[in-house]
């Protein structure tokens, strides 16, 4: 009989490199650039109650027009931030409810697509916003801490990342994480996140080479965003194998690797497949 196995990332990619960043502000625009001559993938929190408001952020910074978000993310995730900001964690449920909500429903307006997944303002949040976000389908909420975990996460709604775009350690992690043969093999995630007006602040911007060029262009590597990662999640583990380890049925809209006796075969969205 075959062995058949599912990886944790399609086509049997060893690692995932996912990047995060806050707040939706026109520093984004030369980041962006750099991200897409790279190939790299990207999650952009926005915070729909301050686009085109004129308020400034450190260096200056502005935030976005509206009317410039889909064009300017496109290929990458747009993600809730709250609509003004707020510690979530000084809100009532209903406050809470309201920020989340009103901003995925302008997001939505803007990208076109549905808004699942979110990062907290200010890192903040308790056990009610979390209660709150799984109740209005929050997919995942990304925090400002980090650990070493493997994929998928225990709490969704409390997804840490690997390090801070400004971690003195970056590069010696990824080194760590590239070359190691084992944990990667678990599913390992390497999550940066920041915000692209430090890199403004700071007038470091040719640190932006310097930072990401390294992540880039591995062919062991699936580069997603935070969404895509989810997303990859619950359609393999809702993949149908037989018993007879000869067919297998997607009912997802994503396509899905498996491996047979070590082959990797990719089962298309809403197909079912037999082999010999």
């Amino acid at each position: 009989m075959h062995r058949i196995e599912i990886p944790r990332f399609p086509n049997n990619k060893r690692i995932a490199v996912t990047l995060s960043f806050d707040d939706g502000v026109v520093t984004d625009l030369p980041l962006l650039e750099k991200l897409n001559a790279w190939n790299l993938k990207a999650t952009f929190n926005l915070n729909s109650g301050l686009l085109g408001s004129g308020r400034h952020l450190s260096g200056n910074t502005t935030f976005l027009q509206p009317h410039d978000v889909r064009t300017a993310y496109a290929g990458h995730e747009v993600a809730i931030h709250t609509v003004s900001h707020p510690y979530l964690d000084r809100l009532d449920r209903s406050a809470i409810a309201r920020e989340v909500l009103d901003d995925r429903r302008a997001l939505e307006d803007l990208v076109g697509y549905p808004v699942r997944g979110m990062a907290y303002p200010f890192g903040t949040y308790n056990d009610i916003v979390i209660d709150v976000l799984r109740a209005l389908g929050i997919v995942y909420a990304r925090t400002t801490q980090t650990a070493t975990q493997p994929f998928p996460p225990e709490e969704p709604l409390a997804f840490a990342t690997t390090c801070h775009q400004y971690d003195p350690n970056l590069l010696t992690k990824w080194n760590e994480w590239y070359e190691s043969t084992w944990f990667p093999q678990g599913g390992g995630v390497f999550f940066v996140w920041g915000h692209s007006y430090e890199f403004h602040v700071q007038n470091d911007w040719p640190a932006l080479e310097c930072i990401f060029k390294p992540l880039a262009h591995k062919p062991d590597v699936w580069y997603c965003t935070n969404i895509d990662l989810f997303n990859y999640q619950a359609a393999r583990t809702s993949l149908q194998l037989g018993a007879n380890a000869r067919c297998a049925h997607n009912p997802s809209g994503v396509p899905v690797t498996i491996l047979i006796n070590n082959t990797p075969k990719e089962i298309p969205p809403g197909t079912t497949v037999t082999w010999d």
